[in-house]
């Protein structure tokens, strides 16, 4: 499915040679976190994808960012205000463009998400200081990593007819789903992958 994946990425990054090009030439969703534009783009090209059939994996960062420990602060600071679960490996998520994606393709040929939780470990500086801090993407592109990184990639997978109707409620499902991460981000911090058992893990959540 690699080449038919359709990202949700800033809109100033269109502009970003190489890859920005590449993004705009592969017809990515280039948003400006500004609903009241976004939208029409979004809703077209949704559209477009339902008329035609087109195989697709919609790819949606929820968290919106890239994760540092100020954003987790501020995030955390939000989070107590709305009266939600605190979080302390991934940032709360933005949920409007999940409930969009969700609801545009119910009753399609679409009929799974799929929730990908990956982790970074530094091979060097060890797992509590630069647990999960990536690599930057040039890095990702150009050098060989392996030596340096481990990585673990969690994924579940969901039908979309099981998902709740109502807005409200998709929204609290998926941020319910970033608290699963953050408890499994934990575990992995404080013993990596060692006597994780996924079966003991799913059974738990």
């Amino acid at each position: 499915m690699l080449s038919n994946c359709k990202y949700f990425v800033k809109d100033s990054l269109k502009w970003l040679p190489f890859f920005g090009w590449g993004m705009w030439l592969a017809d990515f969703l280039f948003v400006q976190r500004d609903w009241t534009r976004d939208q029409r783009r979004i809703e077209a090209t949704f559209s477009n994808i339902k008329r035609l059939e087109t195989p697709v994996w919609i790819m949606s960062f929820a968290e919106g960012t890239r994760f540092t420990h100020q954003k987790l602060k501020e995030s955390q600071i939000y989070a107590a205000q709305q009266g939600y679960s605190i979080m302390h490996n991934v940032l709360l998520p933005r949920t409007r463009g999940f409930v969009t994606c969700v609801n545009a393709f119910r009753g399609s040929h679409v009929q799974y998400v799929y929730d990908f939780t990956i982790a970074y470990c530094h091979r060097l500086k060890g797992n509590l200081e630069e647990f999960n801090i990536a690599p930057d993407m040039v890095r990702l592109h150009v050098r060989e990593l392996g030596d340096e990184y481990d990585f673990h990639v969690n994924v579940k997978r969901f039908a979309v007819k099981d998902l709740p109707d109502n807005d409200e409620q998709l929204a609290a499902w998926l941020r319910k789903r970033y608290v699963e991460k953050d408890q499994f981000l934990s575990k992995l911090r404080h013993g990596w992958t060692k006597n994780l058992d996924e079966r003991v893990w799913e059974e738990e959540m």
